[in-house]
Formats: C-alpha cells, structure tokens, sequence
C-alpha cells in the first residue's frame, strides 16, 4: 500500500511525506509545480498509479473573489518535476474528485456563483452538479494526463442549481473480489429534503436511486463548508456505513438496502473515515468529555442484543487533558420550541451544574443564550469548555439551533433564513428563551444573550429589537453589513446578498441600529479585518450616545476570533464578571 500523505500549504504548493520501512517519515517532497498564485486541495491519489493525483486547483492571478479560477485538476510527479493538467473548468466551484476502482471513471461535484437574473444565489448546498466522465488512454494504455476525460463522455448525474437540488460526497463503492462487479457510485442529495444516500452505475441502467429501501427523513451529511468532509464510505463490497442520528453509526446492505444502526459512546459524530470492513476512525463527542478521534470495532453480525451490538471504543487522540470533576460537567439535552412564524426551533440546553454549590431554593437560574456562527452553522452537543465555565457557576446554558442552522434539520429548515437574517434568528432566539421562561427553566430578568462574529450580529439585532434580554456580550460582532460584504473570499462573495434579501445598500434596515438599552459588552480584536476597532467603537458610541450602558475590551494581536489561549480565558471570564455586575450576583467564596 502507499504510506504516504498528501497535504497543502498555506501559502499554495501541495506536498507529499513518505513513510519508511522502519516506520519513520521522510521530508515533504513538493508535488505541485512552483507557483505563488495556485492553491491545490481535496486530493484523490490513483489506486495503481503513483505520483497521479486529482484536485481542485485555485488560481489567483488576479487576487480578488471575482477574479479567482477553480478548476478541477490532475498533478502528475516524475522525473521531469510535477505537472499540472487541466481536468475540467468553466464552473465558478469544484469539489470532491474521486477515481473508480476499476480506473474507468471520474467524478466531481460542480457548482456557479450566482444567477443575478434570477436573484439566486448559489452555496453547495443551495444548488450543486454531480458530474461522472471516463477517464481517457493512450494508444498504450496509459492515462492521457492531457486530457483525461474521454470528449464526449462528461454527464451530470444528478443535481441542479437554482436552489433545486444539492450533490456531495461522491464516494465509489470497492471493486467485489473478482473484480468483476461494475463501478457503483454512492453520494449525498438533498433531492427529498434531507441530504440522502443515492447510488448510480455508470454502467448499469443509469438511474439514480435511493440507497435504503426508504428515506430516513435526516440529513446524513451537511452543507459543504469545507473540502473533504466524509460522513460515509464503503466498508466492503457489499455493505456501506454512514453517520446516523444521536451519534449512532448506520450499516446498509448494498444489495437490497436494508440497514442496522450502531451504537457508540458519543452524541455527535461529525466525521468518519472507513479502515477496513470492521473498523472506522471517526471524531467523536462524548456527551460530557472532551472530543477524540478513535477507531470503533464494528460488531460483525447481530445478536438482537443491543449491550453486543455497539461499537467497541479505541481512543487515539483526545483534543483536551483536562481533568474536571464530573460534578461540573453539565449534560446536554437537545429541546424544540414553537416560533413565532408557525416554525419548530431548536436548542442544546445546559442546566447549571456545580459538585461545590446550589443556587437560592426557590429561585430559577440565570440563562446565557448563545447565537452560533455562520450564520448557518449549528450547535453542537458535547463537552464544551466556554459552557461548562458558565454552568459551573450556576448559569442555564443555551445553545440556539435558529432557522437557517444546519444541523440535521433538512432543506426547508436551512432555508427560513433566506432573507431574514437578523429578523429569523432573532425572532427563534426570542423564543427559545420564552419557553425556558414559561417552564420555570431561567430567571426572566437575569438573560442574557452571547455569540460571535455573525452570532455577534445576532446579539446586536436582538439587543435593538428585543426587552428580552437584560444584557449582552457581542465577540468580534458583525455590524457593518457593506464591509463584510466588500472584505471576502470568493466562496462567500456574494453570500450575504441571499441571507439579507438583497445587497447592504438594498435592505439598510436590517443592519441600522436602533437603540440599544440592555448593558452591551463588546470584545474585540485589534487586529481584526471583518470587524475593524474603529467600527466596534462607533457602535460602543452609539450605544453611549442613546444613553445605554456598553464597555469594550480590546485584544491586542487578535483577529477575528480569539486563538490565544491567554485572551480566550479573559475573554470568558470579562463575559461572566459583566454579567454579575449587571445583575448584582455575588461571586462565590
């Protein structure tokens, strides 16, 4: 087998680190032509061919997000140096290369910037193409490395932009032991509302047909943020594995569909990597430890005991060494909630949680509500520090899965914040906190609301639309709409025009501030290009100016986000102290 990695650099050219024989790794080897303006990444190396690999190619020649090229390409190392051919070009985005183990096939997803004509405005996830070629020879066999796809033979397999259907994970099930099996494609469509397991035969009748005998109504995978998730694979011939709810682990037939679900230690699995038909390495969460990559031991037949049908745990790597007494440690639990458009929300909720204190009899805890990222990101259950520090000193914790989030919910979920950012996930925050309110959960005058970068914006919008809240902590907030929209990359360009209903200069109300009463704390990095000190001080003055109260940390040498370990600690701790000086909590002895 090749022991070998392939990875990118920040600054563009890709590498290659070999293993020895003695089980030590060599130098990085440079396997990408030199160049200062290409950037290569979601590498696909050739099963038999070594030195040939597929990738995604980004050109910035002309450095700005309307200039920038992507194109699918193939990198081939010899003794002449690396070479770089063009596979495919002309859409805006590629993603996922995959070779067919039988060497006949390719495929990629594709997907374009958006349609101004239609007012559409395309992520992976809002409209993406699968696209399957064959792969072109020589006269002696040999890859035609320049033209690798056969003319002609390019087809889309599935997909459609204009918000119709989202493609991803392109996987090819392994070749049977004869090798006499035809290439069978297994990939992720959002066609039925949830990202669903498909399966397509480049070879066979050419129909694309769901994978289990009937949809699961859950997304088995997410939006593609990023290059190379994997939430399936083959784990043989015959069988497939793929993420499940509840941190479960599904195992499906590929002859008929049917499928058994797997336990395992965990309440979220966002990652998984096939080792061998027993065995998957997967990132992991404990419900009340920190997160860990492990390999899991797949139980190989079904007993109908469940105690022997869950995957024995192999911990490899555990991302903290933190010892805290479980006493602290708060569990949390996923709650749904009505919004006020007819809508179902959702949040994690953390009760407080202390082995060394009780909160007065009778009283109902303070909350601290949290606006995640994005803004179409997700909460998460598992250990987390910046909640277990709050918890621990008493505080109801909850993390808010608003309209728009994409955390399992499904296509209609993600979309209720088409043009309603800052009035959908304000409004499902509100709500949230009503609810705890109305089941005696928190204390209604001790709300507080939190969150970051475009959490941030959600916490300004809230604080200027809302009485709920009796204080705010708003990190690196968003509150200039126009320059974040002017100081971005090419896969988000654009971005905020669909979120917004329109460009900044369009829809000014939804980034106007209004007064803001309840007592605002803002923390900020000195060095943050999104979100500028000079626009977090105006808003630190506007609020001052209409008479409210607000304070403003800056971190010195921080961006847009906190990563020193120093600043993250302070950050929280300045969080929990405006908190009880707003609301007269004495700290505890």
């Amino acid at each position: 087998s090749d022991s070998s990695i392939l990875f990118s650099s920040f600054d563009g050219p890709a590498f290659r680190v070999e293993r020895g024989e003695d089980g030590s790794w060599g130098e990085p080897k440079q396997v990408t032509p030199a160049s200062s303006v290409l950037r290569f990444a979601d590498f696909a190396p050739h099963s038999s061919q070594k030195g040939v690999t597929l990738a995604v190619v980004e050109d910035h020649t002309e450095d700005k997000p309307s200039t920038v090229v992507n194109t699918l390409g193939v990198i081939s190392s010899d003794s002449n140096g690396p070479t770089l051919h063009t596979v495919a070009s002309g859409a805006d985005f590629y993603a996922s290369p995959r070779w067919s183990p039988s060497g006949q096939f390719l495929t990629w997803v594709q997907w374009n910037h958006p349609d101004m004509r239609h007012r559409t405005h395309h992520r992976p996830w809002e409209g993406s193409e699968l696209w399957v070629a064959k792969v072109a020879r020589d006269s002696s066999g040999s890859l035609n490395l320049s033209q690798l796809v056969e003319p002609g033979s390019a087809v889309k397999v599935a997909g459609a932009l204009r918000n119709v259907e989202s493609v991803s994970q392109p996987r090819w099930a392994l070749p049977s032991e004869d090798g006499t099996a035809p290439d069978k494609l297994v990939f992720l469509s959002d066609r039925t509302g949830f990202y669903e397991l498909y399966v397509f035969e480049p070879e066979g009748d050419k129909e694309v047909k769901l994978l289990l005998k009937e949809p699961t109504g859950a997304d088995v995978g997410g939006p593609d943020w990023v290059l190379g998730q994997s939430t399936h694979g083959p784990l043989s011939p015959t069988h497939w594995v793929s993420i499940a709810s509840g941190g479960a682990l599904r195992v499906i037939s590929l002859a008929d569909g049917t499928s058994h679900t797997v336990a395992t230690p965990y309440v979220s699995i966002p990652t998984l990597c096939v080792v061998s038909p027993t065995q998957v390495a997967v990132q992991g969460s404990p419900a009340t430890k920190p997160s860990l990559i492990s390999l899991l031991d797949l139980p190989t037949s079904r007993s109908g005991d469940p105690s022997k049908e869950a995957a024995k745990e192999e911990i490899l790597k555990v991302s903290s060494s933190a010892s805290v007494d479980p006493a602290f440690i708060s569990e949390g639990h996923k709650i749904s909630y009505p919004t006020p458009d007819g809508a179902t929300a959702y949040a994690i909720l953390y009760p407080p949680a202390s082995g060394s204190h009780e909160g007065p009899a009778g009283e109902a805890p303070p909350l601290v509500t949290r606006c995640h990222g994005g803004p179409t990101s997700a909460a998460r259950r598992g250990l987390d520090w910046m909640v277990a520090f709050f918890t621990s000193r008493g505080f109801a914790f909850a993390d808010v899965d608003y309209g728009g989030s994409s955390a399992g919910y499904g296509k209609d979920f993600r979309e209720r914040l088409a043009g309603q950012w800052g009035v959908v996930d304000v409004n499902d925050t509100i709500a949230c906190v009503e609810h705890l309110v109305k089941e005696g959960k928190v204390d209604k005058e001790k709300v507080a609301i939190t969150g970051g970068s475009a959490g941030g914006f959600t916490v300004l919008a809230a604080l200027t639309d809302s009485k709920v809240f009796t204080a705010g902590c708003s990190s690196y907030g968003i509150s200039d709409l126009a320059l974040l929209a002017d100081d971005t990359h090419k896969f988000e360009s654009n971005y905020l025009f669909k979120l917004l209903g329109g460009t900044p200069s369009e829809v000014p109300q939804n980034y106007h501030a209004a007064q803001i009463t309840a007592p605002l704390l803002l923390l900020q990095g000195s060095e943050d290009r999104v979100v500028p000190p000079a626009q977090a001080q105006v808003m630190l003055d506007r609020v001052r100016g209409n008479g409210g109260v607000a304070e403003m940390i800056i971190f010195e040498g921080e961006g847009h986000g906190f990563r020193q370990k120093e600043n993250r600690k302070r950050a929280m701790e300045t969080e929990l102290d405006w908190y009880r000086k707003t609301w007269g909590i004495q700290e505890e002895a």
